[in-house]
């Protein structure tokens, strides 16, 4: 199971001042814009939330750039062959012991076109039960584990020439590993600009304190996973292998959003759910917060 239990104790502050340059906003919570708003990413599950590393992704695109990779080798190295037989001398590439390297590129080719077939992706894993947020071993750097209150997201461009650019969502430790060599900055999805990375912030926020209700929000998300009894979280790099539910959401929420818009089935509205608040260890201080939410349209 990912670790979100054992916080990492041999931290470090960051090594220099950060610099994101001037493209790059801070996102921070924002009541007054939530009402309506649902995590469209269904990246919850009622404990875990996930936030993908765009970094690690792997899907259709690998999948087709190793496809042409593979065809355009192997016409190379048909090329090669053919010549050879009719003509009996080598061209596109001379002297002929270099159809070694195009035979090398056509296996290297077919090796990645089989590895792009799977949905592949890390996710930095924020957990409801702990409060903890979990930074996988990723290019270089070490497993990170730290409170939810330690870390920041930010939300800008990454520009590629004048006037062009990519709208990036960036999250940050405020803390890193002794053993890090270099403050690491992880590019995920999470939004699609600044006003919609703010909501799901909010919402985000509200989750991972477990003695306040889960956001309606997010509450289609945890449905589809208590549907398919599946977590948001994955063994490994291959996103269809997930870890199941954790017991608490299951045997205790069938239905927590209605999604049988169409009425093919007769629907147990008596039996959902709307207001959840799983692991919660404090009764008033939860029904405090029940009522704080319904005052700012957090649940509705």
């Amino acid at each position: 199971m990912i670790n979100t239990e054992t916080v990492t104790t041999d931290l470090r502050p960051p090594k220099k001042p950060l610099e994101l340059g001037k493209y790059f906003r801070k996102v921070e919570t924002n009541y007054d814009d939530i009402i309506g708003f649902k995590d469209g990413f269904f990246s919850t599950d009622g404990r875990y939330s996930s936030l993908m590393l765009m970094g690690s992704f792997k899907d259709h695109n690998q999948f087709a750039m190793g496809f042409l990779a593979m065809i355009f080798f192997c016409c190379f190295l048909a090329i090669q062959i053919l010549a050879f037989i009719y003509h009996d001398r080598w061209i596109v590439f001379e002297p002929g012991y270099d159809i070694l390297a195009q035979i090398l590129l056509v296996i290297y080719a077919a090796i990645q076109f089989k590895k792009s077939k799977k949905k592949q992706a890390l996710a930095i894993v924020c957990d409801r039960k702990t409060g903890n947020v979990n930074f996988p071993t990723f290019g270089g750097s070490p497993e990170l584990v730290i409170p939810f209150e330690h870390i920041e997201i930010y939300v800008g461009t990454l520009g590629f020439s004048l006037g062009s650019g990519m709208p990036a969502e960036i999250i940050i430790p405020k803390m890193y590993p002794s053993s890090a060599k270099r403050d690491f900055q992880d590019v995920i999805l999470f939004a699609d600009n600044y006003d919609e990375a703010c909501s799901r912030w909010t919402l985000l926020t509200e989750f991972m304190d477990k003695n306040k209700p889960i956001p309606y929000g997010l509450l289609q998300s945890v449905q589809s996973h208590i549907d398919d009894n599946e977590a948001a979280i994955w063994q490994g790099t291959d996103v269809k292998d997930r870890y199941p539910l954790d017991p608490e959401i299951k045997n205790n929420y069938k239905y927590v959003f209605h999604t049988n818009y169409e009425e093919t089935v007769e629907y147990p509205y008596d039996e959902i759910n709307s207001v959840i608040a799983p692991f919660s260890d404090d009764p008033e201080l939860l029904k405090k917060n029940i009522q704080r939410a319904h005052d700012l349209y957090i649940l509705l």
